[in-house]
């Protein structure tokens, strides 16, 4: 069996950690139209972990 490539194993949690830092760092230094995006960055981990949380279980494939 063939470990996963680095970008495999992390590149989603990756990709939700520059979302957040994003987020953060636009409402603390951005006014109008940067609130908006941080709060849209700061709302994709969450609806990630709600998405992952309320998903119903399959049998894995052999």
């Amino acid at each position: 069996m063939k470990a996963p490539d680095f970008l495999t194993l992390w590149g989603m949690p990756l990709l939700l950690g520059v979302l957040i830092l994003f987020g953060l760092i636009a409402a603390l230094t951005g006014t109008g139209i940067w609130h908006w995006l941080s709060w849209a960055a700061l709302c994709v981990p969450l609806v990630v972990l709600g998405w992952y949380l309320f998903k119903k279980e399959t049998p894995a494939k052999k």
